[in-house]
């Protein structure tokens, strides 16, 4: 073809955008190759029509829109504009400028446009992700994360009704549906069906634990046994894709259903690909919590245990002085009555020993009734008080094995769980005296020492038993890491500990090694920090 043989529209139709040329009235009066095949139409079908006559009203509408908004501005711009059809939703990217004569009237409107629908696919997917991703970390509801992934693809593909299947603990049968869009009759026909090749869609995808496509479920032979299923929904074809846990273990499936025979276009089976990857995550998050707060549970119960073992330690060494001396006031009448020299004035002291001896056993008992109280809710209480129950719990076992304490405590006021503050001090107080009988130190010093600092309370314990070696300092706060002996320890004490202070008590718990001086003599112990907000 010679250079001046080559006409304006030759070159036109040789782009891939689609290009239009419309009148002021939106009558279409040319269009290039592209906009022909695009749209599957001729020429005839397409000049000296508006966009009412080629498109369906709501396409129509949009087109218009942005040509009158044009038309107004008089401002070439690029609109994002969308075809409407039954199965998705097309979007172009349209650059629509207006054209002039020779006297500057305007006289058309010039548009050229390119299909950018998969990437404004990927665009709505990745924000829809990011909505469902935060719902997952601040821990909504799994049934609530699941109905808006449900809803979103509904959304996006009207003529879709989705189900999430789950699969038993032994992955042998579906237990449970969540299927807004479809009748109950469906979720309560679907439980209980098994998981094997042939059986429905969803039974197949779990056992194959691959996607399954069925163009026409009347004549497919997964779906002969369960037709009772889909004649009552109206349901004509279907695409089930399995979910998996993070192990690769099978957890449900994510089934589309549609009312038509059908496959399912290129952006469903992205959506079904991507939405069935986000139900995993939820669904696996889900478990992992539930493993965690049964984990959890069973702590808090050997916590408590281990617990009790120390408080009955404590209640023995608290009873012996005053059952002895109950002991020897009794056998000392008794004695004297045998050998005759009892008197009035010796009865009425051994009664009165005795009195305050079970009065302090009485004392005692109610201490130690209120520290196993299972009292969970939050309540005004002042440090100082606390520390000198948590002393009156402990001192007869201290004092037997030579502890000495030295305080300085500012009396703040705290709003929390007393009881369960009280069982983190003991805790660090028997770990102390563990320390301190363990390196067999002469001069035994525990210093408790509460100040305020910012809005914040401090508690620091420190002994002078030597620190705890670097290597293990880190680990402390582990659940079961314990340098004791089994028989002596689980090594939870401390982990219930941290949890205590930081989930219950919104505050944080701390060790390091430290070196001080206490009345001229240089000392090296463990330190423990409790911060906590003052009320």
């Amino acid at each position: 073809m010679k250079q001046k043989d080559i006409k304006p529209e030759d070159i036109i139709n040789l782009i891939d955008d689609l290009i239009f040329l419309k009148d002021l009235d939106g009558i279409y009066q040319n269009c290039n190759k592209a906009y022909l095949e695009y749209f599957n139409k001729n020429m005839n079908e397409i000049v000296g029509k508006n966009d009412f006559e080629i498109f369906n009203k709501k396409t129509a509408m949009n087109f218009i829109q942005s040509d009158t908004e044009l038309l107004k501005n008089k401002i070439t711009k690029t609109y994002d504009e969308r075809i409407y059809n039954k199965e998705e939703t097309i979007y172009l990217e349209t650059i629509k400028t207006i054209i002039y004569d020779k006297k500057n009237n305007p006289i058309g409107i010039l548009g050229i446009s390119r299909d950018i629908t998969i990437r404004k696919q990927y665009e709505i997917l990745y924000q829809e992700n990011q909505t469902i991703f935060e719902m997952i970390i601040k821990k909504e509801p799994l049934e609530e994360i699941l109905n808006t992934i449900i809803n979103f693809v509904e959304e996006k593909c009207p003529n879709v009704m989705c189900s999430i299947l789950f699969l038993n603990k032994d992955k042998k049968r579906i237990e449970k549906a969540i299927a807004p869009s479809l009748p109950n009759s469906y979720i309560k026909n679907i439980k209980g069906i098994k998981i094997a090749a042939g059986v429905a869609a969803s039974g197949t995808a779990a056992f194959l634990k691959k996607r399954v496509i069925i163009k026409n479920i009347n004549t497919h032979p997964y779906w002969q046994a369960y037709k009772y299923i889909t004649n009552e929904v109206g349901i004509k074809a279907c695409c089930s894709q399995p979910i998996f846990s993070s192990i690769d273990e099978i957890l449900g499936t994510f089934t589309f259903y549609y009312k038509e025979s059908k496959r399912p276009s290129s952006y469903e089976l992205r959506l079904i690909d991507s939405f069935s990857h986000l139900c995993s995550i939820a669904m696996q998050k889900d478990i992992d919590e539930k493993e965690f707060k049964e984990k959890n549970l069973l702590l808090i119960h050997q916590s408590k245990m281990a617990s009790l073992g120390e408080m009955l330690e404590n209640i023995a060494h608290q009873w012996r002085q005053p059952l002895s001396l109950i002991s020897t006031c009794a056998s000392a009448v008794k004695i004297q009555r045998e050998v005759g020299v009892l008197n009035e004035d010796l009865v009425d002291e051994a009664l009165d020993n005795i009195l305050n001896s079970t009065k302090y056993l009485t004392k005692t008992i109610d201490d130690f009734r209120s520290f196993f109280l299972k009292n969970r809710s939050k309540k005004d209480f002042f440090i100082k008080k606390t520390i000198e129950k948590v002393l009156n719990l402990t001192s007869a076992k201290f004092k037997n094995k030579e502890i000495n304490f030295i305080k300085d405590i500012e009396d703040l006021p705290i709003f929390g769980f007393e009881n369960e503050l009280l069982q983190v001090l003991i805790n660090i107080l028997n770990n102390a005296e563990d320390a301190l009988i363990l390196n067999d130190i002469k001069n035994k010093l525990i210093f408790i020492n509460v100040y305020k600092k910012n809005n914040d309370c401090i508690i620091e314990i420190k002994d002078n038993a030597n620190g705890i070696p670097q290597h293990i300092i880190e680990k402390v706060f582990e659940p079961y890491f314990t340098t004791k002996h089994k028989s002596q320890g689980t090594g939870i004490g401390l982990y219930m500990s941290q949890e205590i202070i930081s989930k219950h008590m919104y505050g944080k718990i701390e060790v390091k090694n430290t070196n001080f001086f206490f009345e001229n003599e240089q000392y090296y112990g463990a330190l423990f920090k409790i911060t906590l907000p003052l009320k």
